[in-house]
């Protein structure tokens, strides 16, 4: 009985938490300027396929140059993340331990990608959303949070969310001030570590886990080593195809395997990126001279020799 009545508790809060933070998204929204007016905050988004790096890749900006970024904390009460910052940003930033688990970090104040925030923009499914399919008023609201999130650190904004991989268009029109750097990987490395994260999380290689391109129906009827494998490679064109569209000035490849080895000069060429597009990254602290790669996280043997046969015949599209 007495679990019963916990799990209603709990239940309760989750609900009564939803309902704050959606009444204080429409307070930001009505108070917020989602105007063309230009933002005094860059974003820099970043972007990719799961298990390429991103969260390091995040890690280490928030770590080495002085910007804002969605917390754990902020995500508590993501309807208004602007509050927590102006509560936060006198506070010394925390260092990182450079660790999570699939994306998830621990800590109050450690980097998040922070779902509940861009469902507040976003429809949550499907999650590919082209400029036609956008809300435009709710994308007015996402200029207005990140303008007021901008005002509030005086600093730009780092944001990673892997699911924007999807949503590039609607992002890049709405926020022209954005840039975005995208995290790659060795596709083989790359697709072992998705097939180790399903294996950790559902207990099945077979059941889909993170971004769901617009194929995903298709995709779903495949293997597993074919799944991870078209996973990145749909990921990677829609990326592609946001970048001709946006103009590739606003873009910038990150490989994993450079961030590993030289994460200080890897970290140079990100603030160069936002030095042509108007902003500067001002330095905070330095950064560990180089990182352990991963090395794809093991699988079956005979899944992993499924997945090498299948990354060597050709593309089907």
């Amino acid at each position: 009985m007495a679990g019963a009545r916990g799990g209603i508790v709990s239940i309760a809060r989750r609900r009564s938490a939803r309902a704050f933070n959606r009444g204080l998204g429409r307070l930001e929204t009505a108070l917020g300027d989602g105007s063309e007016r230009p933002l005094a905050q860059a974003p820099v988004f970043i972007v990719g396929a799961p298990r390429s790096g991103s969260t390091l890749l995040y890690q280490l900006m928030v770590e080495r140059f002085d910007v804002a970024y969605l917390s754990n904390l902020h995500c508590r009460l993501h309807g208004a993340p602007a509050l927590v910052e102006r509560a936060v940003r006198a506070l010394p930033a925390p260092g990182s331990a450079f660790t999570s688990r699939y994306g998830n970090t621990d800590g109050a104040r450690a980097p998040s990608e922070c779902l509940q925030y861009w469902y507040r923009f976003f429809r949550r499914s499907p999650q590919h959303v082209p400029l036609a399919a956008a809300d435009p008023a709710r994308l007015r609201a996402l200029r207005a949070s990140l303008r007021a999130l901008g005002r509030a650190a005086r600093r730009p904004l780092v944001l990673k969310n892997l699911v924007s991989s999807l949503r590039l268009e609607p992002l890049g029109a709405t926020l022209p001030e954005a840039v975005f750097v995208v995290a790659t990987r060795d596709p083989l490395d790359n697709a072992r570590s998705i097939l180790a994260a399903r294996r950790d999380i559902h207990g099945d290689y077979s059941r889909w886990w993170s971004v769901e391109p617009p194929a995903i129906a298709e995709l779903r009827a495949l293997p597993p080593e074919a799944q991870a494998v078209e996973q990145i490679r749909h990921v990677e064109d829609l990326i592609r195809a946001g970048c001709d569209r946006l103009g590739p000035e606003r873009f910038l490849r990150v490989r994993y395997e450079d961030l590993c080895d030289d994460p200080r000069g890897t970290l140079e060429t990100i603030a160069a990126l936002a030095e042509r597009n108007g902003f500067s990254l001002a330095p905070r602290q330095e950064v560990p001279e180089r990182f352990e790669r991963g090395g794809g996280r093991s699988i079956d043997p005979e899944l992993d020799a499924l997945l090498v046969d299948y990354l060597h015949q050709p593309a089907s599209r």
